[in-house]
């Protein structure tokens, strides 16, 4: 029988391992921060879609009033109405009011403040300054 000895064996030195993990580290090093950042920019978008939300909400609540039989009254009338459900992702501490509230949005937080509707328009929701 003929029995051959193989020298010729293929595969990574350890070396080469170190070098492709110490890339893989600098890599995910400069990765995490940006991650971080997109993950609050997301966070500020969309409660600032949420406003937007919150608006279209409160012209189609006054719009419905408007054209009811018994017309707009007052401004208590149409926030009662409005929809201040945004989701579950999406909570009011404290419940949200006629002049406004702080929405949250998993960690992050709008105050906002709302100009009452009157008969010749919706009642606005705005970031509070």
């Amino acid at each position: 029988m003929n029995s051959r000895i193989y020298t010729n064996q293929s595969g990574f030195t350890l070396i080469e391992i170190i070098a492709v993990l110490a890339i893989l580290a600098v890599l995910a090093a400069l990765s995490i921060p940006r991650f971080v950042e997109v993950d609050a920019s997301a966070g500020r978008q969309a409660l600032v879609s949420s406003v937007a939300e919150l608006n279209s909400r409160e012209n189609l609540t006054w719009s419905q009033i408007k054209l009811s039989s018994t017309g707009w009254i007052d401004d208590a009338g149409v926030f009662s109405r409005v929809d201040t459900d945004l989701g579950a992702d999406f909570r009011w501490a404290p419940s949200p009011a006629a002049d406004g509230g702080s929405l949250h949005f998993r960690e992050q937080i709008l105050k906002l403040e709302r100009d009452a509707s009157l008969s010749t328009r919706a009642g606005r929701w705005n970031e509070k300054k």
